[in-house]
């Protein structure tokens, strides 16, 4: 839990400070990881990867105070619909790679550019902007 308010704690200070010096129209924070841990203990009483995490970003171009996605009770993900976002049985599973596209929307680096230099294959969704 310390660890949890500590960096919400700095998030609201570098959010302060970008609000003092008007950049919020030009400041996004992503915060994640590049990997889950498993939702139980392994042999030594560790965590193991697991290929499940989460992520929060705010600010611009983010349209905030929702959640996108979820897991289930064994923390494997659940799927979405594409259009609305919301869980459906037979939707897509969300993954790194459709929230580092559409932050690369947001920067301007899609089309043909994004599809040359970047290479993800994933179809853009509407996570940031709802």
């Amino acid at each position: 839990a310390a660890a949890l308010t500590g960096l919400t704690t700095g998030l609201n200070e570098i959010w302060e400070e970008v609000e003092r010096r008007g950049l919020t129209e030009k400041v996004t924070i992503v915060v994640g990881s590049d990997f889950g841990r498993t939702p139980g203990y392994n042999e030594g009483m560790g965590k193991d990867h697991w290929p499940v995490t989460s992520m929060m970003l705010m600010g611009a171009g983010v349209a905030g105070n929702r959640v996108i996605g979820g897991s289930d009770r064994g923390h494997r993900p659940m799927p979405v619909d594409p259009v609305t976002l919301e869980p459906a049985e037979t939707g897509l599973t969300l993954t790194p790679a459709h929230v580092h596209r559409a932050l690369r929307a947001l920067a301007g680096v899609d089309g043909s550019l994004f599809e040359q230099t970047f290479g993800i294959e994933t179809e853009l969704l509407p996570i940031l902007t709802g």
